[in-house]
Order: C-alpha cells, then sequence, then structure tokens
C-alpha cells in the first residue's frame, strides 16, 4: 500500500512539475510569441558588452541578421556569471520575451539569473563563425540593440548604449506665459518624486505600463494592447508644464482594465508612447466623505483640462513606482462635493485664496469624472525642468 501511495505522489510530482515549465520556441518564432513568459532555444553567434557594461548573446546569425538577443544589464553581471562560455553552442534561454528599441524591433529575453540561460545539447568547441566585414558607410544601430559579435583577432569596437531617449522636438523649452496654476500642479504633484532635469535617458527595462516598454513603437503598443480597429483620435499635446510642440496624444473609445472607458498614449517626436492615461468619463456615486485634495487646479494634465467651476473638488493620489522599471501612477478624481439634492443657487461660493476649499457640507455628491496617469521617472525629471525646477 506505501509503495503504491509513493508512486502515485512522484507520479503527481512529474505532472506538476511539467505543467509549470514555460513553451518552448525556437529563436526563429520568437516574435510571434511577445509578452510571453517562455524558453527560447537557438545557436548563439557572438557574445559581445556595450560601453555601459550591458551585455549581448546574439541568437540565430550575425548582428544584424541575427533573430533573437538575450540582455544582460550590468548590474545582473555578477549574477548570470559569464556567458561568454555559450558562443558557438546551442542554448535555451528562459523569461518575457520584448522587443528591443531599435527600427528592426528583434524579440529579446532580458537576463538576470543564471538558470535563465541553459545549454540544450552537446557542441563542438569550434569558435562561432567571424561576422561579416563592415564598410565605412554602414549605419550605427539605435540604442538597445543587439550588438555584433566581436571577431576572433583583437579590435576596437564602438560601443552601444542600452538606454533609451525621448525624442523631442526643437524648441521644446520654449518659456510658456500661460498656464501658472497649472504648472504649479505639475511641481506639487512630482516635486518630491524627481529632479529638474533636460536628460531624459532610461534603462531599456523601465515600462511606461505594464508590459509595455518605455519608448516601445506606437503601431507596436497599439498590436500589444489589442488596439487595432478601434475608433481612435489624435491631438496635440498643449499643456503648460509639458515640452512644447513635442507630444501628441492618441484616444482610443472602448472598455479598458479598471472601467475606464478612454485609453490615450501619449507620443514624442518620433511616435514613441512616453506615458498612458485611463480616463472614465461617466459620472458616478463617490463614496460619502471621501476625503478632497485642496488647491489643485487641473485634473487632466495631457488634456490641460481645469475645473470649471469654484466648488469641484480635485482629488490626485501620487503612488511611486513600485518596482525601478515601473512608472509613477496618479489616481485622479474631478468631484461635485456636494449634495446632489442642493439647489444651485445655495451651493458654496468661491473662497478667497488664502482659505481653505474644503466645503463642511457632507460629501456625497458625484465624481464627475476618474482618471489613471501612468508617468515614468524620466518624463516626470523632464516636467520638472519645464515648469521652472
Amino acid at each position: 500500500m506505501n509503495l503504491k501511495l509513493i508512486t502515485l505522489a512522484c507520479a503527481l510530482g512529474v505532472l506538476t512539475a511539467t505543467a509549470q515549465q514555460p513553451p518552448v520556441y525556437p529563436d526563429s518564432e520568437a516574435a510571434n510569441h511577445i509578452g510571453e513568459e517562455a524558453s527560447v532555444t537557438g545557436k548563439v553567434f557572438g557574445v559581445s558588452t556595450s560601453k555601459t557594461g550591458t551585455t549581448y548573446v546574439n541568437l540565430g546569425g550575425n548582428f544584424p541578421q541575427h533573430t533573437f538577443a538575450g540582455v544582460i544589464f550590468v548590474s545582473k553581471q555578477a549574477d548570470v556569471g559569464d556567458v561568454k562560455q555559450y558562443e558557438g553552442k546551442e542554448v535555451s534561454l528562459t523569461g518575457r520575451i520584448t522587443l528591443s528599441r531599435d527600427a528592426s524591433k528583434k524579440p529579446q529575453i532580458l537576463i538576470s539569473k543564471p538558470e535563465q540561460i541553459k545549454l540544450t545539447i552537446s557542441a563542438d568547441s569550434a569558435p562561432a563563425p567571424t561576422p561579416p566585414a563592415t564598410t565605412a558607410n554602414s549605419s550605427t544601430p539605435d540604442a538597445a540593440t543587439p550588438m555584433p559579435a566581436a571577431a576572433a583577432a583583437p579590435k576596437t569596437e564602438k560601443p552601444i548604449s542600452a538606454t533609451v531617449n525621448v525624442r523631442l522636438a526643437t524648441g521644446w523649452n520654449t518659456p510658456q506665459r500661460s498656464g501658472e496654476m497649472t504648472r504649479k500642479d505639475l511641481a506639487r504633484l512630482f516635486g518630491t518624486l524627481g529632479s529638474a532635469s533636460e536628460s531624459t535617458a532610461a534603462d531599456a527595462a523601465l515600462e511606461v505600463y505594464p508590459g509595455i516598454p518605455f519608448l516601445t513603437q506606437l503601431n507596436t503598443v497599439k498590436k500589444l494592447l489589442k488596439l487595432e480597429g478601434l475608433q481612435c483620435s489624435q491631438s496635440k499635446v498643449v499643456t503648460a508644464g509639458l515640452p512644447f510642440d513635442s507630444f501628441r496624444s492618441h484616444d482610443f473609445s472602448g472598455i479598458f482594465p479598471g472601467g475606464y472607458d478612454h485609453l490615450c498614449l501619449i507620443t514624442d517626436h518620433d511616435d514613441q508612447v512616453v506615458s498612458v492615461l485611463l480616463v472614465d468619463s461617466s459620472s458616478r456615486t463617490r463614496v460619502t466623505n471621501e476625503p478632497d485634495s485642496t488647491g489643485y487646479h487641473t485634473y487632466n494634465f495631457v488634456s490641460g483640462t481645469s475645473k470649471g467651476a469654484a466648488y469641484y473638488a480635485i482629488r490626485h493620489q501620487v503612488t511611486p513606482p513600485s518596482t525601478p522599471t515601473a512608472s509613477i501612477v496618479v489616481d485622479t478624481l474631478l468631484v461635485d462635493p456636494t449634495d446632489p439634492e442642493t439647489p444651485t443657487q445655495s451651493r458654496p461660493k468661491k473662497k478667497s485664496p488664502s482659505k481653505s476649499s474644503t466645503y463642511s457640507q457632507p460629501k456625497t455628491g458625484k465624481v464627475l469624472e476618474r482618471s489613471r496617469w501612468f508617468v515614468p521617472p524620466p518624463l516626470v525629471n523632464l516636467i520638472l525642468r519645464c515648469v521652472g525646477g
């Protein structure tokens, strides 16, 4: 009897372990599985390290004909160990499949642990094929692109930075005479979460929205979020405190996670997504006596929309990044704090700026609009630069 139980337990253990194994794809098919947790197999044609210390493991061919890459940031080098040993060998890379930042949009996996890269079959000790020679007119790949494999003979190779940058229009820092109250709101929101800076360089692992890397091309984000086919309107972002003439908002109508009915993708001068805004424009009953923020003027910083009545209340709740690669999140409510049965003429009059804007009436009014704004730290620093620090 005990032997049967032991046999059954072992069988169940094997089934459980098998069920937990991620799917396995050859490097040539990885591009069809963006966003999935999987293992990707292929031959390593070269391993190289950039100026910033990021290591690239190219599979399926020499750069730029490679089909897949493993990316190891400098902070993870010690944890992962020496990966030069895998050159010319068949390996399996395990993790979430994402896209590189260059125009080719090659699939890749970020490697932070040694168990994410393993040999799959025995390979001979022959060196990796020598990459084809490049001409003096060859163009340099964009940031975060897997680098070419190093040749067998020592030579100097131009390093590639593993960072991405926001593309701004000429004159982005043109002084803006209007919108002083909106600039003050932005300074108050983000003043303790960043520092004014013109530099927008960011780690390629940073996410603007869960599952969406910072500065991913607009068309790629539309595919990943399944927005193709939805009604979309475009507009230039002209809000004071945001870079002048540099951003556009792409507003999609539909039903989105959290009950929001609009999703806005904010792009830079090169159609890279720099921020995401979710909006619910349907009014609803609020939680009784839910506290309000006081002193705010603007409730939608993408459209630059401010409250149109003095008695309206705006609540901004800022959540710092949950991880080093996440965005800051701003949850906003635009509220009519008066009781719905209160006649319009009896609503509180506008108070002087020196007094609190919180009223003593029961806070049982309507939420007129709610939103959730995802703002990556580099954009916060740029905003603080635009509002004057």
